[in-house]
């Protein structure tokens, strides 16, 4: 999904190696914030489009509200762990994520949450009852590589009796296994199920939702701990944000206001 031009990845590849001091910082100058992505990003969060040869999603649409600060975001293509990585050696200044989700969540400094994360499964068929991995011995499960499922690794770590994790690449990836019988369930958020499952690609397939949260978090953006000062300003305009609407305006944009289940075309 990422098509990278050769003086593209030059250029992210000179500001990684710039000191840290010359990008995130607040000064009277243009600012450039690094911003590391999960490839091949998550719709409607953040993704890469090929149309337009653009990273699009609601973190875009908020980085566009905060041009007044002069700030431009760049973003570079990467995964959870490296993220974490990349932020902690100072090499990227942000990514979005949860502290849930980190290896070392103190080591970080945090915006106001953007979104509340809430992941279900998914499966082909109708669900009769909540979704209990306690009942559901050996059931396949598609997941995506890098991610932690806090609720679900004591299932996937077991020897017997347990679930079966199937890893795939990206969100569509693991739509398209689970109509493919790869897996019998897929986990993911609604807004990344939303944008994904009623896509003309799946015009045929059928999608239902299940009846429980699987698990809920909330997403912010995790930044260095020298970066104080981009934080009040990231708090501050993402509060606006959420609370003036922008926000449920740009999910619609980039997942669309269908519900589950979601039936053929």
């Amino acid at each position: 999904m990422f098509l990278w031009h050769n003086k593209t990845k030059l250029i992210l590849l000179a500001l990684v190696l710039l000191p840290s001091s010359l990008h995130a910082t607040t000064t009277a100058k243009q600012t450039t914030i690094l911003f590391a992505v999960n490839t091949p990003g998550s719709a409607p969060y953040l993704y890469y489009d090929v149309t337009t040869g653009k990273y699009q999603g609601v973190v875009v649409d908020f980085f566009n509200t905060i041009a007044q600060h002069k700030l431009t975001v760049s973003y570079l293509d990467s995964n959870r762990a490296r993220s974490e990585q990349l932020v902690h050696t100072s090499a990227v200044d942000a990514f979005l994520s949860s502290p849930n989700w980190l290896e070392h969540p103190d080591d970080f400094i945090y915006s106001v949450p953007l979104i509340r994360h809430d992941s279900y499964m998914y499966k082909t068929s109708e669900f009769s009852e909540p979704f209990d991995a306690t009942k559901l011995n050996g059931s396949s499960v598609c997941t995506r590589y890098g991610f932690v499922y806090p609720v679900l690794q004591p299932f996937f770590d077991m020897h017997e009796n347990g679930l079966v994790r199937v890893n795939s690449s990206s969100h569509e990836t693991m739509a398209t296994m689970l109509t493919k019988g790869r897996c019998e369930f897929a986990i993911m958020s609604e807004q990344n199920a939303r944008s994904i499952m009623f896509n003309e690609k799946f015009c045929s397939n059928t999608f239902y939702q299940s009846l429980n949260v699987i698990n809920g978090v909330e997403l912010v953006f995790v930044l260095r701990p020298e970066l104080v000062d981009l934080q009040a300003v990231i708090n501050e305009a993402l509060t606006k944000f959420v609370n003036s609407g922008a926000r449920e305006e740009a999910l619609k944009r980039h997942s669309g206001d269908a519900s589950f289940p979601k039936g053929k075309c």
